[in-house]
């Protein structure tokens, strides 16, 4: 029961699926299959059976798979002591990111850190937060990149910064009249918006849940003319004055809209906010690659002068 035999089983346990693990771990499908029957017969005893949802582990499959987790954080362990003996000349650090918060940080990120640290390999894994807890979970991750509140994972985490949240409104909309300057930055009471129709994202997705509370806050049960799972898309649709939608601050640089469109920041009171946390698995030692890419975050959203990723925003074209 070697390293690699414990990241195989887990792959077909996690898929519940020889082709799909086989594609994970980008081997062929009849490799594992033969990996899995030997396996098996070694052990004189079956670790899977079929079913209509896929392979399912059996009893002895599910004492492999928990002695498997177990070994391979030992190995990740035994990994993070010898790169840090090696003060950093050298390791491997696996991060992930949603895809907008990731399209946003690494370009200010990676460049710092390569530039200290240019023989640590660096994999980047994008995908959904539910997906990115899952992974912390299970030992997958060195360091997620995400947004507060967590659902399921087991998981610890270091606060980055507050990302505000934004209200956008079409330039023609005839509430613009009622934006204020505070702070040199555009301002709008939310309050006023209770009328009007809204974009935004579906209610299992993090932005969502972030901005009904910040409606909750203001007394709003929002009138929502449609869902996307697209930020970009709620912004373009609410420039063209269909709705209005919420959304970070700091994605509306990702983007570009069809029509001129005010990005009014909120006061405190509604919390307009989402909190940016680097997390990482609960109870794991942090290598000397993933404690520097903390602190290099830190850097980067925690300047010594006055500039911030923050920016302020007040239109888009």
């Amino acid at each position: 029961m070697n390293q690699r035999d414990c990241e195989l089983v887990l792959a077909i346990a996690r898929e519940g699926n020889i082709s799909r693990a086989a594609a994970r771990l980008y081997m062929s499908q009849p490799a594992l299959s033969q990996f899995l029957a030997k396996l098996e017969a070694q052990l004189d005893t079956k670790l899977f059976v079929r079913s209509a949802n896929g392979l399912k582990p059996t009893y002895a499959g599910e004492c492999y798979i928990q002695t498997a987790e177990r070994i391979l954080k030992l190995c990740n362990d035994f990994q993070v002591e010898l790169c840090n003996i090696n003060s950093l000349h050298q390791g491997k650090i696996e991060v992930g990111a949603t895809v907008h918060l990731g399209s946003y940080v690494f370009p200010m990120l990676l460049p710092r850190y390569k530039e200290r640290y240019p023989n640590i390999e660096i994999r980047i894994i994008e995908s959904r937060s539910a997906e990115l807890e899952r992974a912390l979970s299970h030992n997958e991750l060195d360091l997620a990149l995400m947004h507060l509140p967590f659902h399921t994972a087991e998981a610890e985490y270091e606060t980055i910064a507050q990302d505000p949240y934004v209200l956008v409104v079409a330039e023609n909309n005839p509430l613009a009249r009622h934006i204020y300057e505070k702070d040199g930055k555009p301002y709008i009471d939310l309050r006023l918006f209770a009328g009007e129709k809204y974009i935004l994202a579906y209610p299992t997705q993090r932005v969502r849940q972030v901005s009904d509370r910040i409606l909750a806050k203001a007394g709003i049960t929002p009138d929502i003319t449609f869902m996307t799972s697209s930020v970009e898309t709620a912004m373009r649709v609410a420039s063209v004055g269909i709705g209005v939608t919420l959304m970070p601050q700091s994605y509306i640089s990702l983007f570009t809209c069809p029509a001129p469109a005010h990005f009014c920041h909120l006061e405190d009171v509604y919390e307009p906010w989402w909190t940016f946390v680097a997390a990482y698995p609960k109870d794991s030692e942090l290598s000397g690659p993933t404690m520097e890419m903390v602190r290099i975050l830190r850097e980067t959203y925690h300047p010594a002068g006055n500039h911030s990723p923050f920016t302020g925003f007040t239109k888009k074209t």
